[in-house]
């Protein structure tokens, strides 16, 4: 694939951060100061927030031996009664973003549903290494799901989604709801570019040709992964655990529905494909949305792409359909 195929506001991006960053790598700043960085970026070139409004909550989720913060969204133009609820794991690679940065994105997202969108603020690496984000997600699925109700929320329209390390953690939940057939189940969920196999990173004999192709000068680089890596997994087996890599999941049949996404010009295309293709050689019914002139992470940049923010728009209709069973404008 070559770069003619990239979105042009895309493209014209890329190189003019090529040839003059507008600051360092995450990688190379102190943990806290990536994480501001990353916020700060992120509200400043990624998606607008709507013209309708949306209120926003904030809560404290208590779970299981320890209290999290999250952000409840609710679109104000919403008909009365209970709405469908779509809990929302931000990316970041396990070890940036909170809520706060992805506030534009979640505004959106509940507008164009229609539905309650709750942002946990889950535990991130170093500080609380893998599996913490796992618990983390699960825990809130379960408690939502649980009380719906509390949450103003329709117990039979309960969503995951999530993009890239959010992404992952909105595939490990649903395959941890199928393997708890007794327990509560999401109606579909939603994963944007996923990760889905931290083997490459970890130093294990599995390769992508992805990640060799747009592995540097495409927003998400190698050397970034590596250093996600590093800070998440507490040791290089790790990545063998499906709650780090669900592409190992032993069985996914039987999984809500589930829209995937990959971009063309995206490091993990490669290994979001291959859980696209596992999921439905199972029979799970998956909506796979290729965007060959996309980046990772493109809703981070529609604020300077008109072709990031209707492909945004493009992925939120296809997971609508699958919540509600219908389709949005």
């Amino acid at each position: 694939m070559t770069d003619d195929a990239l979105d042009p506001a895309l493209k014209a991006m890329l190189k003019a951060a090529a040839e003059a960053p507008a600051g360092p790598s995450i990688r190379d700043l102190p943990v806290p100061e990536a994480r501001a960085a990353y916020r700060e970026r992120y509200l400043i070139r990624g998606i607008r927030a709507p013209e309708a409004p949306v209120a926003m909550t904030e809560h404290a989720l208590e779970l299981p031996g320890r209290v999290i913060a999250a952000r409840l969204y609710r679109p104000e133009t919403a008909a009365g009664g209970k709405l469908p609820l779509v809990i929302y794991f931000h990316g970041g690679g396990f070890v940036v973003g909170d809520p706060a940065a992805y506030d534009n994105q979640s505004r959106r997202l509940a507008d164009r549903l229609g539905a309650l969108v709750l942002t946990p603020d889950y535990r991130l690496a170093p500080e609380h290494p893998f599996p913490a984000a796992v618990e983390d997600a699960w825990d809130v699925f379960t408690l939502v799901a649980g009380d719906a109700a509390a949450w103003g929320a329709d117990p039979a329209a309960i969503g995951l989604a999530g993009d890239s390390a959010g992404g992952c953690l909105t595939l490990v939940t649903a395959l941890t709801a199928r393997d708890r057939p007794n327990g509560p189940q999401p109606v579909a969920g939603l994963a944007l570019y996923p990760v889905t196999d931290f083997r490459p990173n970890a130093g294990k004999d599995v390769s992508y040709p992805s990640m060799a192709a747009f592995g540097r000068g495409y927003f998400l680089d190698t050397a970034t992964m590596d250093w996600f890596c590093d800070l998440l997994l507490t040791g290089t087996e790790d990545a063998l655990d499906p709650r780090a890599s669900p592409l190992l999941w032993p069985d996914v049949a039987g999984t809500c529905p589930i829209v995937l996404v990959t971009a063309g010009f995206d490091p993990l295309s490669d290994q979001g494909d291959a859980m696209a293709d596992r999921l439905a050689a199972a029979g799970v019914p998956v909506d796979h949305l290729r965007l060959p002139d996309m980046i990772h992470n493109f809703p981070g940049y529609a604020g300077l792409s008109a072709g990031a923010e209707a492909a945004f728009a493009r992925v939120v209709d296809a997971f609508g359909a699958r919540l509600l069973g219908r389709t949005r404008r």
